[in-house]
């Protein structure tokens, strides 16, 4: 299970759902399990590095990473409810919002994306809404999702949101409760500036009663770590966790194509159904009533994280992206040209563990490495770190490498 996408599963509050999900017709570019070009070894050139035991940046938790269109660099430190702003040499330029409720302050949040005007918007996770910072991290007003006219003021929770260049787009939960039922919609939405949804992309629901309180790891899944917008304004998203599709949306909503290959998932090591059993314990302890029992998949996710370089290439890591590597590499990661061909996986040279470690590909082509995300994460959570892994916490670290 990839660190974002514990991040996204664990910020979810008072939250299931269990639905089919329906699309139009559209092309399915499907590939087989060999890609065009084969398995690529690739060097990474160390760029610089932050955080650690001996320096003085300090990272709680580093939610998001995200660039601007002059190459800086800007961490969403979920913690302590800032973001940090590097130069692209790693220089430290500054430390913009804060924990709170007044303008510009934003209490846990879950994520973080920047229009092209260069304004910050970082999403609260609970009660959902954007805080809008400038780039020099003034304030710059809010904005709430609404799925019509009128419904801004529901219940909610947004989880994950991205720019889409005119528009925006926001992953979230909107809810409703009656006694010890709430009914439950998981969207993934095209909106405008302000929230107002101008397409809807992916919906699921479901019916909770909190007087038979059951978490499935199944049932909680959605596309919260699974997303990415293009620099063209397409979505792209992987709805189902036991398939490897991969949905496009163009910017009027409609559904381009489906982007697949043969795949067929591992079952999950006694290590892995450890860590997610801990993650869903973890999420359990938001809710206002302990769930009665927990169920966990016997895989992970197909699809993991989803990241696009500004040539239109797609780069994923799947449930397989850290097995039969190569000597001397650590993790694979599968690329499909613009047009969906499965074009080639790249094996990067090192020794991350991408099972703890995060890892970003922005879209000028820099590979981000957090050390230690899922530990770091795991605690702020109050879960803690498996202690019997064998496996040595990390301090908390960001690398910025280059390919060669």
């Amino acid at each position: 299970m990839s660190v974002q996408t514990l991040s996204r599963a664990l910020a979810l509050v008072f939250c299931l759902s269990l639905a089919g999900l329906s699309f139009a017709e559209a092309p399915v570019i499907h590939s087989g399990g060999t890609a065009e070009q084969g398995l690529v070894q690739a060097d990474l050139t160390e760029q610089w590095r932050l955080g650690g035991e001996d320096d003085e940046v300090f990272f709680g938790t580093v939610g998001a990473v995200r660039t601007d269109a002059a190459g800086h660099l800007y961490l969403l430190d979920g913690q302590l409810s800032q973001i940090h702003v590097f130069a692209p040499d790693g220089e430290y330029l500054s430390t913009v919002g804060r924990e709170g409720d007044g303008p510009g302050e934003v209490r846990r949040p879950n994520d973080l994306f920047i229009t092209p005007d260069g304004t910050l918007n970082i999403l609260q996770g609970f009660p959902g809404k954007i805080v809008k910072l400038t780039p020099d991290g003034l304030p710059a007003g809010e904005a709430n999702y609404a799925a019509s006219a009128g419904s801004a003021g529901q219940f909610g929770v947004l989880v994950a949101g991205r720019s889409g260049g005119d528009d925006i787009v926001l992953a979230g939960i909107q809810m409703t409760m009656a006694g010890a039922i709430s009914e439950q919609t998981y969207f993934l939405a095209r909106c405008n500036r302000d929230g107002q949804q101008q397409a809807a992309l992916l919906e699921k629901t479901h019916t909770i009663n909190y007087a038979d309180f059951r978490l499935d790891e199944g049932e909680m899944d959605f596309v919260w770590g699974r997303l990415a917008v293009g620099s063209d304004g397409r979505v792209f998203a992987a709805p189902q966790r036991d398939q490897y599709a991969i949905k496009v949306f163009g910017t009027d909503g409609t559904h381009q194509m489906t982007i697949s290959r043969d795949f067929t998932a591992p079952p999950r090591t006694e290590a892995q159904s450890k860590l997610a059993r801990q993650v869903i314990e973890a999420v359990g302890a938001n809710y206002p009533v302990p769930p009665v029992a927990i169920t966990i998949e016997d895989t992970e996710p197909v699809v993991g994280n989803l990241h696009l370089t500004a040539d239109g290439r797609l780069w994923t890591q799947s449930s397989r992206s850290d097995m039969d590597l190569p000597d001397g590499t650590w993790v694979i990661l599968d690329v499909f040209a613009p047009d969906g061909r499965f074009e080639k996986q790249v094996a990067l040279r090192g020794d991350h563990d991408p099972a703890r470690d995060a890892i970003n590909v922005l879209p000028d082509g820099r590979i981000i490495v957090t050390v230690g995300a899922l530990d770091a994460f795991l605690n702020q959570q109050g879960a803690g770190t498996d202690e019997d892994s064998g496996v040595e916490a990390d301090p908390l670290s960001v690398i910025c490498y280059k390919l060669k």
